[in-house]
């Protein structure tokens, strides 16, 4: 793989569960040219790696970004702790990924990956960035100070496990604690308050129908909607009162038709207000909740921007 000239690209590896999408990116968040192969086909990180290589070909490469699922050590840059990637726990994945591409290498989590993608979408610089993802889970990437912030111990973000309920009703958590916002915000949680509060049986029901039903009028969706906006509110609230970040956005499945709906906007608002509700007014007054842009391609590209910007 030939290192650069004048006008450089970056290649950015976004590994899931399901996917592993590659992605040239240039030096303005622009995707070149890109490639979706499943995770199941490549299984290992080394075929991972090679294919990139081969979808690379001759063309120029700057340096190359690796965003991956799970906890990730960002000293060694080894995966601790990862779902559904059989064979990349415990792999030196920059020294392997150097090695194959012949590359100046980086490896990053994939929630801050998402984050850097949107943070350098915006030219945002120094200021830091929160990037909460709804959907079967929670979870939140982080850019802090411009820099992707992964924690000593590779869990920061996890704002899925803050405790939103202290109360003895504390609904439990798949982790083993209670009252964790994923038991409330997450797909499942939401499912599960409809049903208590419509008695619907629960097969019927998924968050893109209550979604549907809210947009025509369904007081019970409606509700329902409004009250996973005050819980990921107050995980919000948490965040910014000791993060303190400039934005925050939210993306992933469940936005409940994001900015293209009535009730996606009023989930919106109504998450501004939660958040202005609990905390102090420098906080969230000055903070601004928006909308996520990219998609997921977000990863990729992150990938791709973190091996610009820190090598």
């Amino acid at each position: 793989m030939p290192v650069s000239d004048p006008a450089p690209l970056y290649l950015g590896i976004d590994v899931g569960g399901t996917d592993v999408k590659l992605g040239l990116v240039d030096g303005e968040c622009r995707i070149v040219d890109s490639d979706r192969t499943a995770t199941s086909t490549l299984k290992t990180p080394q075929n991972v790696f090679q294919h990139a290589v081969e979808f690379v070909g001759n063309r120029p490469i700057a340096a190359v970004g690796l965003a991956v699922p799970g906890v990730l050590d960002t000293r060694a840059y080894v995966l601790r702790e990862v779902v559904n990637l059989e064979g990349w726990l415990g792999v030196p994945l920059r020294d392997e990924l150097a090695r194959i591409t012949r590359l100046p290498s980086i490896v990053v989590n994939d929630a801050n990956a998402a984050a850097y993608a949107e943070h350098a979408l915006r030219s945002l610089g120094g200021q830091s960035l929160a990037l909460v993802t709804l959907g079967t889970g929670v979870g939140c990437g982080m850019v802090v100070g411009g820099d992707p912030h992964g924690g000593d111990h590779g869990c920061a973000g996890e704002l899925g496990h803050i405790a939103i309920d202290f109360s003895a009703e504390a609904l439990p958590c798949t982790c083993g604690s209670r009252g964790h916002l994923e038991t409330y915000a997450g797909a499942s949680g939401v499912i599960a308050r409809m049903i208590a509060a419509s008695g619907e049986d629960a097969g019927a029901i998924t968050p893109l129908k209550i979604a549907s039903r809210a947009e025509r009028g369904d007081v019970i969706c409606q509700n329902v909607i409004s009250e996973t906006a005050v819980y990921v509110g107050r995980a919000i609230g948490m965040m910014g009162q000791v993060a303190d970040p400039a934005v925050v956005l939210l993306g992933g499945a469940m936005t409940f038709g994001g900015s293209e709906t009535k009730t996606g906007l009023q989930f919106l608002e109504q998450i501004r207000h939660s958040v202005k509700e609990t905390t102090l007014v420098q906080v969230g007054g000055n903070m601004k909740i928006e909308f996520a842009t990219l998609g997921n391609q977000a990863g990729m590209i992150g990938a791709a921007m973190v091996a610009r910007d820190l090598l």
